[in-house]
C-alpha cells in the first residue's frame, strides 16, 4: 500500500511540475509562430513592391496602378486589428518579440502590445510599448530593468522599415500616471512593464537614432 501511495504522489508531483513547463513552450511556439508569419510578410511585401517597380517602368501608368491596388487576403487578415504590426529587438537583453497593436491581456499574451493611442513605430511622437514583465507564455519584459543607458532598441514596421533608439532614462512611476504617454515634437520610445509585483510601472525612456 505503501509503495502505490508513494508511486501516487511522484506521478502528481511530476504532473504538477510539468504544467509551467508546458505553458513556456506553448507561450515560445506561438510567439515564433507570429514571428515568423510577419518576417515572412515583411520579405512577401519587398518582393511585391520590386516587381510592382519593375512593373511600373515597363508598362504604362494605368497599368502600374492597376497592379499597385492588388493585396492579398492573407496580408490583410495579417495585419488586421489585434494582429502582428511590427517586431522589437534588444540585443542587450536577448529580446526579440511581435508588436500587436492593443495592450490588453489578449495582446500581451504573445507578443509586445502597442498602446494604441500613442505614436505610430518610427513617426514624430512618443510610441508606447508594453509588455509583461514575465509570464506563463515568455519572458518578454522581465529583465528590462536590466537596460542601460546607451544601449539599443530596434523595432521594425510591417513595411519592413527598421528604426533605432537608444535609452537615455528610466524611471518607475504609478499604475495610473498618463504621463509616459504624454506626446511631444521628437521621435521617442517609451517601453512600459510593471514593477514591485504590479503595484507600479518601470519605464525606459528612449530616443531615435537612425533608421536602417
Amino acid at each position: 500500500m505503501r509503495k502505490i501511495l508513494a508511486a501516487i504522489f511522484i506521478t502528481a508531483g511530476l504532473a504538477a511540475m510539468s504544467v509551467p513547463l508546458f505553458y513556456h513552450f506553448y507561450g515560445n511556439q506561438k510567439t515564433n509562430e507570429l514571428m515568423e508569419q510577419f518576417e515572412q510578410n515583411v520579405e512577401q511585401e519587398r518582393i511585391e513592391d520590386d516587381e510592382k517597380e519593375e512593373e511600373r517602368e515597363r508598362e504604362n501608368e494605368t497599368e502600374a496602378e492597376d497592379t499597385e491596388a492588388s493585396i492579398s487576403e492573407a496580408d490583410a487578415a495579417l495585419f488586421s486589428s489585434g494582429n502582428v504590426i511590427g517586431l522589437i529587438e534588444i540585443e542587450a537583453l536577448d529580446l526579440k518579440y511581435p508588436i500587436v497593436e492593443g495592450a490588453d491581456s489578449k495582446q500581451l499574451a504573445y507578443g509586445i502590445g502597442h498602446i494604441s493611442d500613442t505614436a505610430a513605430v518610427g513617426s514624430m511622437g512618443n510610441c508606447v510599448l508594453a509588455g509583461h514583465r514575465g509570464s506563463r507564455y515568455g519572458t518578454y519584459f522581465k529583465y528590462l530593468n536590466r537596460l542601460s543607458e546607451g544601449d539599443t532598441v530596434k523595432v521594425m514596421d510591417k513595411a519592413g522599415n527598421v528604426y533605432l533608439y537608444e535609452v537615455v532614462s528610466w524611471e518607475v512611476v504609478g499604475p495610473y500616471d498618463n504621463s509616459v504617454k504624454a506626446q511631444g515634437e521628437e521621435t521617442e520610445l517609451t517601453l512600459l512593464t510593471c514593477e514591485n509585483s504590479g503595484t507600479m510601472r518601470l519605464i525606459y525612456h528612449c530616443i531615435y537614432k537612425e533608421g536602417e
